[in-house]
């Protein structure tokens, strides 16, 4: 039996990459879709047979939440409007996917999660905070080799792109208006550097948890307000450290994770890992399909089935991904102050 979902929000992301991951799920039925305009909704899946909801139609949002034949939504929407859509989804019984970041700043998100934990999740309602990155398959292989490294010393995380128009393959996401004049910290590096943070993380593992977080930031070009560029220093509870860099107006190409450990050193990146001890070389090609969303939805369906919600799309780790971001900024805004972390 299959699960009937909907999508709240209509946009290029939903259109591109979350229907594709709900048509190749055994376990969800695409029946609604939300938007804000009749005409974005009816753009989503155009030649199948599902009901329209939009704030200009005659049945809107709370008619999509009443249906008892949809179970669960997925969330894709401007980052700064996110939540309050979750709440009411959630309010409603829906189970819910939503897209990260969890919410726009810590203060929202830790409000959302206690609600989540003391009134909803008693209920047997499950939240689940999307993030594909934890499923690249050579973020995963990565995961699984890390304890041949030994105790780590160092890591490395580097995001480069050129946001300009034409040089930038996802820039049809970003000349939207809600990135283009954000509403939400950071602009760019929190919708992108949340990745890379939560990816960072993945690949650590438990045992290496953030414990500070010191860095500047800056703005290098015009295409992507407020700061473009961050600089970062990071240190784990172990004593690990290492550094996180990201920019948008960068000639530079190659970026990926890389960490060391006392007896070699992991590196990865979208399609390919390699692993290097004692001067011996391990490297495995893992072409990455539908930047992983595809696997992220198969999992999230696999969970309502079960009833038990994915260690990945924990809203916690969620919040964790977010932490790191926001400090990053506290800290730049304060010209590379030290913060300390308390959500990792």
């Amino acid at each position: 039996m299959t699960i009937g979902i909907a999508f709240i929000g209509a946009g290029l992301f939903i259109k591109d990459y979350h229907l594709p991951g709900v048509q190749a799920s055994p376990d969800l039925e695409l029946k609604a879709v939300y938007s804000r305009s009749l005409e974005s909704a009816a753009s989503i899946a155009p030649d199948q047979h599902i009901d329209r909801y939009a704030d200009n139609a005659d049945q809107g949002l709370d008619q999509l939440l009443a249906r008892n034949d949809i179970q669960a939504v997925i969330i894709a929407l401007p980052i700064a409007n996110q939540a309050h859509y979750v709440r009411a989804a959630l309010t409603a019984g829906k189970h819910v996917l939503s897209e990260k970041p969890i919410a726009k700043d810590l203060s929202e998100a830790t409000a959302l999660l206690d609600w989540y934990r003391t009134t909803i999740l008693p209920k047997g309602t499950i939240w689940s905070v999307a993030e594909n990155y934890r499923y690249f398959d050579t973020l995963r292989h990565g995961r699984a080799q890390m304890h041949r490294l030994g105790r780590i010393r160092q890591f490395r995380t580097q995001v480069y792109f050129d946001c300009r128009p034409g040089r930038f393959v996802y820039w049809p996401f970003f000349e939207l208006a809600w990135r283009q004049q954000p509403e939400h910290q950071g602009g760019a590096v929190l919708d992108i550097g949340v990745h890379h943070a939560a990816a960072m993380r993945y690949l650590l593992g438990k045992g290496e948890r953030i414990t500070q977080v010191s860095a500047f930031v800056g703005s290098f070009a015009d295409a992507l307000p407020p700061v473009d560029t961050v600089d970062a220093m990071l240190r784990t509870e172990s004593g690990a450290q290492g550094t996180f860099q990201l920019s948008g107006c960068s000639s530079l190409k190659e970026g990926g994770w890389t960490v060391v450990g006392e007896n070699g050193h992991l590196q990865a990146n979208d399609d390919m890992v390699v692993l290097n001890l004692d001067e011996q070389e391990e490297s495995k090609t893992l072409p990455l399909e539908k930047l992983a969303v595809v696997n992220e939805i198969q999992a999230w369906g696999e969970a309502l089935v079960s009833g038990q919600l994915k260690p990945e799309q924990r809203p916690e780790e969620a919040l964790a991904d977010l932490e790191v971001i926001e400090l990053i900024l506290k800290s730049g805004a304060e010209n590379g102050a030290p913060q300390a972390t308390r959500y990792q």
